[in-house]
């Protein structure tokens, strides 16, 4: 990311899109500054309610959210929080419809090389509060649970190959609340590195009832 220690505030939104970020970083921040510009990461700093934050994009897939958070951490941000998107796995949850992660089954290829599959990927409880908190102050509806992270989007999607309902059922009948693409490595970082990190998703659509979000739908729940 090409920032040195203290550059970047402690606080750090994490979406993916590089879009999101710079969207965030304009929209939401005030005296917004844009320090990175580099491959998938654009960073800016700011002020939100008073206290100074940043957004960093991390590409998609946990192996460059791995490479943002890391990086990160090693320059003394210590706040996380990813915002993004998944794809519904309850037919209770619509598109639009946020959801607070407390943990993430690992899925993902990333994670494992940090820990055995045994380690659990959870999110920081103070954070998961805090978010839970925000939500009713703010009178939103929300969902809180695990999620499924993984790696081959679209195996887990309509594009994929043979019957990926069948694929998705076992965890649809779990309770696992949606899938996605990058908490379970940054849960699983943040617990190795001693620093805090939660996920708050959007669903942008319904795997078990195919139900899709209209772009203004969306945008709505996003801003």
């Amino acid at each position: 990311i090409r920032c040195k220690k203290g550059e970047v505030n402690k606080a750090v939104l994490l979406p993916g899109d590089i879009e999101r970020a710079d969207y965030i970083g304009t929209k939401f921040f005030r005296d917004s500054e844009k320090i990175v510009e580099n491959r998938e990461f654009h960073i800016y700093n700011g002020s939100y309610e008073n206290k100074p934050v940043a957004v960093c994009s991390t590409g998609i897939g946990c192996m460059s959210a791995a490479v943002a958070i890391e990086e990160l951490t090693n320059i003394g941000c210590k706040y996380f929080i990813r915002v993004g998107t998944c794809g519904s796995l309850s037919s209770q949850i619509n598109p639009g419809n946020i959801i607070i992660v407390t943990g993430a089954i690992r899925g993902d290829g990333a994670s494992k090389e940090y820990v055995p599959i045994e380690y659990p990927a959870v999110a920081d409880y103070g954070t998961v509060i805090a978010l839970r908190n925000r939500a009713k102050k703010e009178s939103t509806n929300y969902s809180l649970g695990i999620i499924r992270t993984h790696d081959a989007f679209y195996m887990e999607s309509p594009f994929a190959f043979g019957n990926y309902k069948k694929r998705v059922a076992i965890w649809a009948e779990a309770g696992t609340l949606a899938i996605e693409n990058e908490s379970s490595t940054l849960f699983v970082i943040g617990s190795l590195r001693k620093v805090q990190v939660g996920t708050i998703l959007v669903a942008v659509g319904n795997l078990i009832t195919g139900k899709k979000g209209t772009k203004d739908q969306l945008q709505k729940s996003i801003d």
